[in-house]
């Protein structure tokens, strides 16, 4: 799949001296037998399939390594609560104690136990699933920032792909056609940015999103009239199954195998404010590095 997406020096370029320059691209291109398009990012069929290998395998072991060891956390449960009441047993004086009371005391040591198990499988979800998107994210800017790199000066776009929020890069590549917030697995990752933005920081403009956009990541919540408690959240109604882990593994998954194999350089669309600044050092603009790679 290809797309057509404009680069920065056909559309931000505007003094002379930078049009004398595209002039002189142009005509070295053609000198090439190019054409004045040129290749703007470009994801090899083993880099994807590295990507994709990746991303599989953490999921994979995750799955194994670390929430595996939760799959019965029930029967766990139930043991301590029997291994709690043969410790009482032993020290059961029926003059002094009743055996009711004896027994109700191991089931609720059994039931703590199970919260305790549940909750730390909770955690090592989020774990999981923030490890998942920080990877995720760290090999979309390093691929932005390799491609890019052919064509344009690094000193200070670098820094922007590293600095901008990932909303601000899914609207740069928007900008370039791929269309990606109308994906089924834009909203997923989004989702999977918000859940663990609450988890790692707790409450702020990420809970408040997340209740806004995706409730069902909240214990006990519901939006309007339904919600007893009105529209009144904490960070701590935080809540990701395993079936929601899997959804947004599916999701940034489904992302790498969107990205098209080329996106081709053009007159025809735009780039993001923040992108032409960067190209601006000292307030002037500058040009590209090179001509771009010859489109395949």
């Amino acid at each position: 799949m290809i797309i057509v997406v404009s680069p920065v020096g056909v559309i931000a370029f505007r003094d002379s001296l930078i049009r004398k320059r595209q002039v002189q691209i142009r005509r070295q291109n053609r000198e090439r037998g190019m054409t004045r398009d040129f290749m703007l990012l470009n994801l090899w069929p083993e880099r994807r399939r590295t990507i994709i290998e990746r991303l599989d395998f953490y999921y994979e072991q995750a799955l194994s390594r670390v929430i595996g060891q939760f799959n019965n956390i029930e029967e766990e449960a139930d043991q301590f609560a029997r291994e709690s009441y043969d410790r009482r047993g032993q020290r059961f004086d029926p003059d002094y104690h009743d055996e009711g009371e004896v027994a109700e005391a191991a089931w609720d040591d059994g039931v703590n136990h199970y919260m305790l198990l549940s909750g730390m499988r909770q955690q090592m979800i989020f774990a999981v699933a923030a490890g998942m998107y920080h990877e995720w994210d760290k090999q979309l800017r390093e691929w932005l920032e390799n491609e890019l790199g052919h064509n344009f000066k690094l000193d200070k776009l670098k820094v922007q792909i590293w600095k901008q929020d990932i909303g601000s890069l899914f609207d740069m590549l928007d900008g370039w056609g791929w269309n990606l917030k109308v994906q089924p697995f834009h909203d997923l990752i989004d989702a999977c940015r918000l859940v663990v933005n609450v988890y790692k920081h707790g409450a702020g403009s990420s809970l408040d999103q997340l209740a806004e956009k995706y409730g069902q990541y909240l214990r006990n919540y519901s939006q309007g009239s339904g919600n007893p408690w009105g529209n009144f959240v904490r960070h701590d109604q935080l809540q990701l199954d395993e079936d929601g882990l899997r959804d947004f593994f599916e999701a940034l998954k489904a992302f790498w195998m969107y990205v098209p194999a080329e996106a081709i350089s053009s007159s025809a669309a735009s780039v993001p404010a923040w992108f032409e600044k960067a190209l601006q050092p000292e307030g002037k603009q500058r040009s590209p590095q090179r001509g771009g790679r010859p489109a395949s």
